[in-house]
């Protein structure tokens, strides 16, 4: 028995997502060799992690027995609203509560909408949670396309978090992988403060202050303390072209943090009990009070402005 595209997509719009594509279960053989290259180059830091198990990142049957389908689904974040200057600036995606919450409650959601509509089957809900390419997935997909930044770009620009529903059901039809690129364009390039993107569509997360910011075991800000990005950063997505028309979620909007009202006095004052009332389901709880701390001091050290 197939499940019918638009069912999917249908469901998928009705559940909360901007974007929903769907690709056939296969090998992406050419995306693990970019991946190698990658790592080749320690474009990586280093980190152990995604030197294992890389051929289930590009096979979702090594994820789920008989996977057929790979469901992708993308949620548009941007709520255009900056908040507190310069000083400990915060990227978008650490603006809201934790996608990584939010969007496996919506994709459960959408395997349940779906078991209502033909049955019991097999699947596997994940969001950053799993070894799964999630970006070359959404490209096979049809979501989007790379970006020269290494960030996938999307019709509501690439402030968007994706999630995947690996299922063991064949699709009446599937959508064909996105050809569109940047072409002559380099804005994020030129815009990147550390020169991160060292060649298009290579990060290389040794200068990537999202990367460094993003480690929970990173402790040595001092390199990149000065920019003012206290937790990863958004100056190659702030330039793109592609999101100089992207609209504003009002879903995204309610679910903002709310640290964001009074950042700095916040942050500079934290404590055990205002950390966990301030932070927990963020993206920045996983570093605890003792690191989220540490990083405060280290800013206010090694940034002549503060």
């Amino acid at each position: 028995m197939t499940i019918s595209f638009q069912t999917i997509k249908q469901l998928a719009q009705y559940c909360g997502f901007a974007l929903c594509g769907i690709a056939k279960s296969e090998p992406l053989i050419n995306e693990q060799e970019r991946f190698k290259k990658a790592l080749a180059q320690n474009y990586h830091a280093q980190r152990a992690y995604l030197e294992r198990d890389i051929e289930k990142r590009f096979h979702p049957s090594l994820m789920l027995d008989n996977c057929k389908s790979v469901v992708v689904c993308g949620f548009n974040y941007y709520m255009k609203r900056e908040v507190g200057g310069e000083r400990y600036k915060i990227s978008k995606h650490s603006q809201i509560r934790d996608y990584h919450l939010f969007m496996k409650d919506k994709l459960e959601n959408l395997a349940h909408r779906l078991e209502e509509k033909i049955g019991a089957f097999h699947y596997r809900a994940t969001v950053d949670s799993s070894n799964i390419s999630e970006k070359a997935w959404a490209v096979q997909a049809g979501i989007g396309y790379y970006g020269k930044n290494g960030i996938i770009q999307t019709q509501f620009g690439s402030f968007v978090f994706i999630g995947i529903l690996l299922i063991d059901k064949e699709v009446d039809k599937y959508d064909k992988p996105t050809t569109n690129s940047c072409g002559n364009c380099s804005r994020c390039i030129d815009a990147c403060p550390v020169q991160a993107i060292v060649e298009p569509y290579y990060i290389d997360c040794n200068q990537c202050i999202t990367a460094i910011t993003s480690n929970k075991k990173e402790t040595d800000f001092s390199g990149i303390s000065k920019y003012g990005w206290f937790n990863a950063c958004d100056e190659c997505q702030n330039v793109c072209p592609n999101n100089a028309h992207t609209p504003i979620n009002t879903e995204a909007v309610l679910m903002r943090a709310s640290f964001l009202e009074n950042k700095t006095e916040i942050l500079e004052t934290l404590t055990p009990e205002s950390f966990e009332h301030y932070f927990k389901n963020t993206v920045l709880y996983p570093f605890k009070y003792e690191g989220l701390k540490r990083r405060v001091e280290t800013f206010k050290e090694k940034n002549s402005c503060f």
